[in-house]
């Protein structure tokens, strides 16, 4: 057997296996795409509820305490010396600066 016919013979080998895998996920995909069609029941989701309109003011007077809570605590941490190595922070070390803060939902 030379080396022609090894290359070949491994070249189907490999395209037999792939081509199972292959069919196999394709097969499995099928199936879930019928769980879906044969038990999905519209009447068992529940509505979505609308929500009601947040107040603007509350929202402003929450970013504001935020910002002091977040403000106090760098401070907090820069007068402190570092958790880790027990030294005090220099002046290169301490570069935090709060910009602004948004709130993300």
């Amino acid at each position: 057997m030379g080396l022609k016919e090894i290359l070949i013979k491994a070249l189907m080998d490999t395209l037999m296996g792939m081509g199972t895998v292959f069919s196999i996920l394709i097969l499995i995909s099928f199936i879930i795409y019928l769980f879906k069609v044969f038990f999905y029941n519209k009447k068992s989701r529940p509505e979505p509820v609308p929500a009601a309109p947040a107040a603007e003011t509350a929202a402003e007077e929450d970013d504001g305490e935020l910002t002091a809570v977040i403000t106090a605590a760098i401070a907090a941490f820069e007068t402190k010396a570092a958790p880790v190595t027990g030294m005090p922070l220099s002046q290169a070390d301490q570069q935090y600066v709060v910009r602004s803060v948004k709130r993300r939902r």
